[in-house]
């Protein structure tokens, strides 16, 4: 046994506060987890579908906004095609409105098995991960697609009309928002990193020029192939890393403040 290990098995404040389980307790907990998750998809699910299907699309309204101010329709050539493009509709707004939910089933299954300090890393991530992501996805639907469908759909002209799937369109624009909230989950990734050791705010410093590059990287392969696009995705990420140096300053230990103080006192005095 490790050190560290004999340091946190002797400190009665870090140890789990729940009494271990036998692997079928824990196999049974699990799937008591994952069946409550389920139940509420199911349910969001069938209930979206229904709304849809019922109430004359009005989420895939939501989604097709950014055709309206040129009256794009949607169109399918197979016969299936609606019906499945609804049933995704369904399918994705229940994931995302339960979402919430699923996160709470995880830390109900996990909780028993993580130390004090631990917990208060998974808090931040409990409540702040999917207000983040919701912001991604509001940057992406009010501000990225109206610019970014704007731009491709300017191309028509008397000659070329669009003639847009609506499946491919869902897909594309569920695609683009999916990303988006990805993007914004970066601050509280570099909160729960640097709360535990692994980076801090001078290697975020250190590694500004290389976050240049895999920003722009990452908006080329998360958005579609134009510049417009990825432009758009990478000025989020690197106005979200200077964020995340920020919050890396704020939330580090404050044993390393201690260190990095007391070496910066020492090379002032030599």
């Amino acid at each position: 046994m490790s050190t560290e290990d004999q340091n946190r098995s002797q400190d009665p404040e870090e140890n789990p506060s729940d009494p271990a389980m036998p692997l079928h307790a824990h196999l049974t907990e699990l799937r008591k987890r994952i069946l409550i998750s389920l139940a509420f998809i199911f349910v969001g699910f069938v209930t979206a579908t229904s709304i849809e299907l019922e109430f004359n699309q009005p989420i895939l309204s939501i989604f097709r906004k950014p055709l309206d101010l040129r009256n794009i329709p949607l169109v399918f050539d197979e016969l299936t095609e609606p019906f499945f493009t609804y049933l995704r509709i369904g399918l994705y707004t229940s994931l995302f409105l339960t979402f919430p939910i699923t996160l709470s089933q995880i830390w109900a299954f996990v909780r028993p098995a993580l130390y004090d300090n631990e917990k208060k890393l998974f808090w931040p991530f409990l409540f702040i991960s999917y207000p983040l992501f919701c912001g991604g996805g509001l940057f992406g639907y009010f501000v990225v697609l109206p610019f970014g469908y704007d731009f491709f759909l300017g191309f028509q002209n008397a000659v070329t009309e669009p003639s847009l799937r609506m499946g491919a369109y869902l897909s594309l624009t569920v695609h683009i928002l999916f990303a988006f909230g990805l993007v914004f989950e970066l601050p509280i990734i570099s909160l729960i990193l640097t709360r535990l050791g692994i980076i801090d705010a001078q290697w975020l410093r250190t590694n500004r020029k290389y976050a240049l590059i895999v920003a722009f990287v990452l908006a080329a392969v998360l958005t579609p192939p134009d510049v417009f696009t990825q432009v758009l995705m990478a000025g989020p990420l690197i106005v979200l890393y200077e964020i995340s140096v920020v919050v890396a300053m704020i939330t580090q230990p404050r044993e390393k403040k201690k260190k990095k103080k007391s070496k910066s006192e020492a090379k002032a005095a030599s």
